[in-house]
């Protein structure tokens, strides 16, 4: 210690107080160093873990998992254009009667229908499958480019390693098909709410409080037979479950969670769709209801 202090040519000679704390500077210094050195060494270890692609089972686990799931995504699909068809009847019912078209707010078109516009996801796959050795020889560039470093040469610039983005894409493409699932579900909820906005506005029945001035805006054939509520040839839909499956891939976990939303939306939307199904039920009555009542008495009918 004696060597130490009289050896700092940082303060005169002799003054030990001055060297002494020349000295726990300098070791405080070097702690803070060795410090930044390890968390460093901590962010590198990390960082590696998103480098490495998910292995060859752990996407084939994915694989199997997703596909059987665009099964019950089109059956909720078909299940809510049957349930379209049966709003379109109750609407006619009540246009029918008051000779007026029901309103209602058409923006939640669905867009072209989910069987004719959405692309093959077999024919997806496999385009997939068909680029992967290609990607799997860009993969470290894909990485670089993805932790915001300069490419080598030019690619596609994916942020995920090629067996990451195949499963990646299968979701992705499952997720567009739900959207359109609860696009469809909207439309056809807010036809429901006009049928219901029709006849409680009307509380003096079909033709008004004064029948014998009312005239038709339009002239709609009353409906015979409602149109089914179920869709034929399908089986009952029975709730889906996540499988539980722990990954040290940090791409893997991603991928788990995002699957297990998946399944929690098709299940969701199933229950919803059991819940429109009923109240259309319950909507249809009271157009019945509303139809045969007298005009110009008035009789409240509450829809909602």
């Amino acid at each position: 210690m004696e060597v130490a202090l009289h050896s700092d040519d940082q303060c005169a000679s002799g003054d030990t107080e001055c060297a002494l704390n020349a000295l726990q500077a300098r070791s405080l210094r070097s702690t803070e160093v060795e410090s930044a050195d390890a968390d460093e060494e901590v962010d590198e270890e990390l960082n590696s873990e998103w480098l490495k692609d998910i292995s060859v089972k752990t996407k084939n686990y994915f694989k199997h998992k997703l596909i059987p799931l665009q099964k019950p995504i089109v059956f909720e699909y078909q299940q809510l254009k049957v349930l379209e068809r049966y709003a379109n009847y109750t609407m006619m019912v009540l246009e029918n009667a008051t000779g007026s078209k029901v309103i209602w707010n058409a923006k939640a078109k669905a867009g072209a229908l989910l069987e004719e516009t959405s692309l093959d996801l077999e024919s997806l796959l496999q385009e997939e499958e068909d680029e992967e050795d290609e990607e799997e020889e860009d993969a470290e560039d894909e990485v670089e480019s993805s932790m915001g470093r300069r490419r080598r040469h030019s690619g596609h610039g994916k942020a995920l390693p090629p067996r990451a983005r195949y499963i990646d894409k299968i979701i992705i493409y499952l997720e567009k098909e739900m959207q359109r699932v609860w696009l469809e579900h909207t439309m056809v909820d807010r036809k429901r709410w006009g049928c219901g906005n029709t006849i409680t506005s009307n509380p003096y029945g079909p033709h008004g409080e004064h029948p014998d001035r009312w005239s038709p805006n339009v002239t709609v054939a009353k409906p015979l037979f409602p149109p089914p509520l179920t869709v034929t040839n399908h089986s009952d839909f029975k709730a889906l479950k996540v499988k539980e499956h722990k990954f040290e891939n940090k791409y893997a976990q991603r991928l788990q969670a995002d699957y297990a939303n998946l399944i929690s939306n098709i299940n969701d939307a199933e229950k919803k769709v059991g819940i429109l199904r009923k109240a259309l039920v319950k909507m249809n009555d009271h157009a019945n209801e509303f139809a045969a009542a007298p005009s110009g008495v008035f009789n409240r009918i509450e829809t909602q």
